[in-house]
């Protein structure tokens, strides 16, 4: 019935119609990432983690994590907006005196990548982050920032999640 109405178009036809629509449409969803050499930046660090602790007290415990993460610039569309993050760290709270660290591969919409290397604070609630390491852009980038810790509840024993606010300058080589 199908070729009673219409006539079925040829591979040449079909392949040249995908293959235009690619040229015109494909720019539009290419992910290419235009960040300027150097700037400011701000961005929300939307995390969920998973940690495995040992405690003695609620003043003494030590863990390490895991976080996978996204990034939203604000506003959209600025500098490390859309990155993804694979984190890990380790966190201790030993008599009070709380030490943070880790480190995330982030990586763009064209691949490329840099390692983010945070330490937290010693009273928490935020810490300060630079550029480790960095792969085809990134290379050579330098960066000075600082977060801010926005836990939300918890959706299973052992994790944590929030959206941490991020801000600062870096420079790319």
């Amino acid at each position: 019935m199908f070729s009673k109405i219409c006539k079925p178009m040829s591979v040449t036809r079909v392949l040249g119609l995908a293959m235009t629509a690619t040229f015109i449409v494909g720019p539009a969803f290419a992910g290419k990432v235009n960040l300027p050499k150097e700037g400011s930046f701000e961005f929300r660090f939307c995390q969920v983690g998973e940690e495995q602790s040992i405690s003695s007290t609620d003043k003494v415990s030590v863990s390490h994590y895991r976080i996978i993460a996204n990034t939203i610039s604000e506003p959209a569309g600025k500098p490390f907006d859309r990155m993804s993050a694979l984190c890990l760290g380790t966190y201790a709270n030993l008599n009070g005196r709380q030490q943070d660290f880790g480190v995330c591969e982030m990586t763009d919409q064209d691949g490329d990548k840099w390692w983010m290397e945070y330490h937290g604070s010693a009273a928490g609630g935020g810490g300060t982050n630079t550029s480790a390491h960095g792969t085809g852009k990134y290379e050579g980038m330098t960066l000075k920032g600082q977060y801010i810790d926005d836990n939300w509840p918890s959706a299973a024993k052992d994790t944590f999640q929030g959206c941490n606010p991020n801000k600062g300058t870096y420079k790319l080589k």
